[in-house]
């Protein structure tokens, strides 16, 4: 097989699967490693592919998916969600969203003493568990593999609870402070959030900085806690004044 049949070939896996291992693709293709990273390094040239940790994403997809999205940034996303864990207090019911942000707040929360959390992250769900703290999984349509919930029975769930503070993230905020989803179905969740929810925390990397698309779902005049890595220009935390802006660095 030539280099040019295998990129093909790789494409069409991708646009398939929208996200891939670069194992994967060396069983499906029977190519050695060496040969399959050659071919991804020209794709991600060429602009057709994003790379990162082992895993390979096809660059027109809606959203990256949420193993894809996992392995990036992962020391920021890590430190946001450590500083977002400290907001937590001893007894708190807290409700944790399934973004790949919020999935690093698991080991940060295994020090806390009688806190509940409920998720829509089953995977999250069993690592909490596992560790002794008492949680509650939403239920729901599995709407991005491996284990995110969502659709009616996950809106419906949250009617059940009424949490202290509830941490989420989302597809972008805007130069104008308005937190953006990439479909409808984010702005939902976000409303059914925002019913059980005391107290928000929005988190959010720097790479998400002055996005121009998606559902407008609320904006920081309604978020408790903004949590980053990196500071929003000063104009815009001034048109906020009830919202406390979190920084890691």
């Amino acid at each position: 097989m030539y280099q040019q049949e295998r990129m093909d070939e790789i494409m069409k896996i991708l646009k398939e699967n929208h996200y891939v291992t670069v194992d994967y693709l060396v069983k499906e293709i029977k190519y050695s490693p060496a040969s399959i990273r050659r071919d991804l390094v020209l794709l991600e040239k060429q602009g057709l592919i994003t790379r990162s940790y082992g895993g390979v994403a096809y660059k027109d997809a809606n959203s990256s998916p949420f193993r894809f999205r996992q392995h990036s940034m992962k020391s920021a996303k890590n430190a946001i969600a450590k500083k977002a864990a400290s907001l937590v207090q001893n007894g708190d019911i807290i409700f944790l969203d399934g973004s790949s942000t919020i999935q690093y707040m698991g080991q940060f929360l295994l020090e806390k003493k009688g806190i509940t959390v409920i998720t829509c992250n089953m995977l999250l769900a069993d690592f909490l568990s596992e560790h002794g703290i008492n949680t509650y999984c939403t239920g729901g349509r599995v709407v991005e593999y491996p284990g995110i919930l969502g659709g009616e029975y996950m809106f419906m769930s949250l009617e059940n609870f009424k949490v202290d503070i509830a941490f989420y993230s989302s597809h972008a905020i805007d130069s104008k402070g308005q937190i953006l989803f990439i479909n409808e179905h984010g702005v939902r969740r976000q409303k059914a959030i925002r019913n059980c929810a005391r107290k928000q925390a929005y988190l959010c990397g720097s790479d998400k900085f002055n996005g121009d698309g998606g559902f407008v779902a609320l904006s920081l005049s309604e978020v408790d806690y903004f949590v980053s890595d990196a500071q929003l220009p000063e104009e815009l935390k001034q048109k906020f004044q009830s919202t406390t802006f979190l920084c890691t660095k």
